[in-house]
């Protein structure tokens, strides 16, 4: 991955891993639209994006992003990829048991004026539902 996508990686590194909201100002409109698996959209400020993110942080710790692949296209990114955190509790009320988990997703961002307007979210939810209930084994 080149310099041109180095705020991607910063993306998940920094503002979702530590909910850096000097990096989520300096690339994110504020408000922005986030879009979410299932087309819930909600557009949120920095402050409820933030307190999003700080919750996710709370119920998954010692997260570990890695970014496997940015598409560019005009004004839209894609990016896959994959996280490794620890479930520390707090999440559709399945106990704590300080399991490890790993994620996939992929992000399309669409920028507007050289800031994010929009975010699409599409993870793997249900598949860490399923690491941490074993619902269908």
């Amino acid at each position: 991955m080149d310099n041109k996508n180095d705020w991607v990686t910063h993306w998940f590194t920094d503002i979702w891993s530590k909910a850096d909201g000097r990096l989520l100002a300096e690339y994110a409109a504020d408000p922005f639209n986030f879009h979410l698996p299932g087309g819930r959209t909600h557009t949120l400020s920095h402050s409820e994006y933030l307190n999003f993110i700080s919750i996710w942080c709370q119920r998954f710790k010692n997260v570990r992003f890695s970014v496997k692949d940015v598409i560019n296209d005009g004004e839209k990114t894609v990016a896959l990829y994959q996280c490794t955190a620890t479930y520390n509790g707090g999440w559709a009320r399945i106990p704590a048991r300080k399991q490890d988990v790993h994620m996939t997703g992929m992000v399309m961002f669409r920028k507007k004026n050289g800031m994010i307007s929009d975010c699409w979210l599409e993870d793997s939810s249900f598949d860490v539902y399923q690491q941490l209930t074993k619902y269908l084994d």
